[in-house]
């Protein structure tokens, strides 16, 4: 998620200017190898349940290459808006549902067989698998904006199946999977769009990036496992609003919106002080079931 920012915003700042279709073809090669890798290692700690990556790859994958295709030809600024309201919704439902107890997922049971998975430290994960038309919608959105933008494939499935009861460690492996599928189809198309085109890609900028993300994709799974569960959705929600404002950013740099700075400081002191707000309804929440163990013992 955050490549394709960076590289559309930072990099002007830095001196080196990149068209958005370059800096969405460098997220994506550089993604490829980065999920390559963290795919693995996730793979390697049991952390990937097959049959619901495998469900929701069939999807994804022809909804990226529609994305790649059509992101010659539609106005990329409208998309930003999209996925940046899309994101920054999808974070303030994971933290209400790490807030409340019970919370009630999308789409229900409908009937499916609890299904067990066991991961290599030998925690094992009951959950409802759902492999639906739910799955499958979130899983073509998010291909067609991972070709069009570079990134939402991973942030729309794990969305999804988190708020659908899968264990967050499992949605985070079966994401990473997904998004590797989703990038490698993407970039594929890309690069032969830009060689019939005549197109260039800034091989240099990979060369740098390449070694950064095949190290930090092992290092992702050993924090996943490691990690308390409520901390990830939490860490996942920030991040998710983060780069939903960011999405907002892109957007208003488009010389055809016109949107004044104002604007966008605005939308980032909302979702900020909606997060503030969120994050403390869930500490008093938990405060009031002293199980929980957040808050001092009063008791006599």
């Amino acid at each position: 998620m955050i490549f394709v920012p960076f590289f559309s915003i930072g990099f002007p700042l830095l001196g080196h200017r990149l068209e958005p279709v370059q800096a969405v073809e460098v997220g994506l090669l550089t993604e490829i190898f980065g999920f390559m890798s963290s795919t693995s290692a996730f793979w390697r700690a049991g952390l990937i349940d097959f049959r619901i990556a495998g469900f929701a790859l069939i999807f994804a994958v022809p909804a990226a290459v529609f994305g790649a295709y059509s992101a010659h030809s539609l106005p990329g600024y409208w998309l930003l808006v999209g996925v940046g309201v899309g994101l920054v919704l999808f974070a303030f439902l994971l933290i209400r549902e790490t807030s409340e107890d019970g919370a009630s997922h999308i789409g229900g049971d409908s009937g499916t067989r609890l299904s067990a998975h066991t991961d290599s430290q030998g925690r094992t994960y009951r959950y409802h698998r759902q492999n639906d038309g739910w799955r499958a919608a979130a899983a073509a959105t998010g291909g067609v904006f991972q070709g069009l933008v570079g990134f939402s494939a991973g942030e729309m499935s794990t969305v999804e199946q988190v708020l659908r009861g899968i264990p967050v460690r499992l949605a985070a492996g079966n994401a990473h999977l997904i998004i590797a599928a989703a990038s490698i189809s993407a970039g594929a198309t890309y690069l032969r769009i830009d060689a019939s085109t005549g197109s260039m890609i800034p091989w240099n900028i990979l060369a740098a990036t390449v070694p950064a993300v095949l190290i930090g994709g092992q290092i992702a799974s050993i924090l996943a496992g490691r990690m308390p569960q409520a901390t990830l959705k939490l860490v996942l929600s920030c991040f998710l609003a983060l780069v939903g404002v960011i999405s907002f950013y892109r957007a208003s740099l488009a010389p055809q919106l016109h949107w004044p700075g104002w604007v966008v400081l605005i939308i980032l002191a909302m979702v900020v002080a909606a997060l503030i707000w969120l994050l403390l309804k869930r500490r008093h929440n938990a405060c009031a079931h002293p199980a929980s163990g957040c808050c001092p013992n009063t008791s006599a």
